[in-house]
């Protein structure tokens, strides 16, 4: 798809268990894609992801430039998508491992946000705080620079997600 134009959020045409065609039926609040077949209903929930936070011995925070859209060549936290069969806790590791270099212990829950995402509808983001850590600072999979800012160094955050709970951490460990 041409950079710029929104994309179509995502439908339900077929079953993702048996792939036969579904219809839309009312589950008792709303129509809904459903797959007779099955007698399963396709529901549109939030995607999960997570965002870290990611402290050096300054109490700086470290930020990833992004080398992927959405927002390509901004500033945000490390971090992405959940994977199947993955805890919340291990999706931050795994994120600040690919993202950073870095292995990670012990992630702190800090909150969570959801926010509509132009391309998935919406994005549940878990922020997590990761106090230890150890390894080198590498730039991996979707960032191309990374640094540690302190708070009036930060810089601004593409994502009303990052934001919210950059909020939260901010309360907590300032």
């Amino acid at each position: 798809m041409p950079k710029g134009l929104p994309r179509k959020s995502f439908e339900w045409n077929y079953c993702a268990t048996c792939g036969s065609t579904l219809v839309q039926d009312h589950d008792g609040e709303q129509e809904r894609p459903y797959c007779a077949a099955c007698d399963r209903f396709f529901y549109r929930n939030p995607i999960p992801a997570s965002c870290l936070f990611i402290a050096d011995e300054q109490n700086r925070l470290l930020f990833g430039r992004r080398g992927v859209e959405p927002c390509s060549g901004c500033w945000a936290l490390p971090g992405g998508f959940m994977e199947l069969l993955e805890s919340a806790e291990e999706c931050a590791l795994r994120e600040m491992e690919e993202e950073t270099g870095l292995q990670g212990v012990d992630p702190v829950l800090l909150g969570t946000c959801s926010s509509r995402s132009p391309d998935k509808g919406a994005v549940l983001v878990l922020g997590f705080a990761i106090r230890n850590w150890s390894g080198i600072l590498t730039p991996g999979s979707d960032v191309r620079e990374l640094a540690f800012f302190s708070r009036h160094e930060r810089p601004e955050l593409p994502f009303d997600a990052h934001r919210s709970l950059l909020a939260i951490y901010d309360t907590l460990y300032s």
